[in-house]
């Protein structure tokens, strides 16, 4: 009687994890890939735009850095709150991608450190637009609060995204 109770306790708990799986294999990413990834583009922002206050020529590079802190502070705050309710992780490293547009803001040329950062703010920008509409999507990620954070961050992300690409014609001189 008790490998029977084993066998379908086992078989049920297998059922059950097959459901989940399969569940979650109709979304685009699971919810903590999603957390780390727009983490790291977050943090990315705050750090960046740090820099940019500091080493910006032009008082309109230096107030979208400034623009940057504050906005993205502000979501990465609302961020961790929603992931330590829901028990994800909240990385604080950058990942690969962001420390390497990170280290060359760091070490960019004075002379052309206006150029480099806004080149690379709207690469960042559009590659968070994208990242944030496919988590915000219906198939994005299984969790319902996560999908609906996703995509009530889009507006102000393409908003960033806007003015970046403005300000890129600016410093390039177009």
């Amino acid at each position: 009687m008790k490998t029977n109770k084993l066998l379908i306790t086992v078989a049920f708990i297998a059922i059950s994890l097959q459901a989940c799986k399969k569940e979650n294999e109709n979304y685009q990413m699971d919810d903590q890939s999603f957390v780390t990834q727009a983490s790291s583009s977050n943090n990315f922002e705050i750090q960046a735009g740090g820099i940019a206050m500091l080493k910006g020529k032009s008082d309109a590079v230096k107030h979208y850095g400034e623009h940057m802190v504050s906005d993205h502070t502000l979501v990465g705050n609302e961020m961790k709150s929603l992931a330590a309710s829901k028990g994800w992780t909240v990385p604080v490293a950058l990942q690969e991608k962001e420390q390497s547009n990170l280290n060359l803001l760091t070490n960019a040329d004075a002379a052309t450190f206006d150029r480099d950062f806004m080149r690379i703010m709207v690469a960042s920008h559009q590659d968070a637009v994208t990242l944030f509409s496919n988590a915000g999507s219906d198939t994005g990620v299984y969790d319902a609060d996560l999908r609906a954070f996703a995509a009530g961050k889009l507006p102000s992300l393409q908003a960033h995204l806007d003015q970046a690409i403005t300000l890129q014609s600016q410093v390039n001189g177009n």
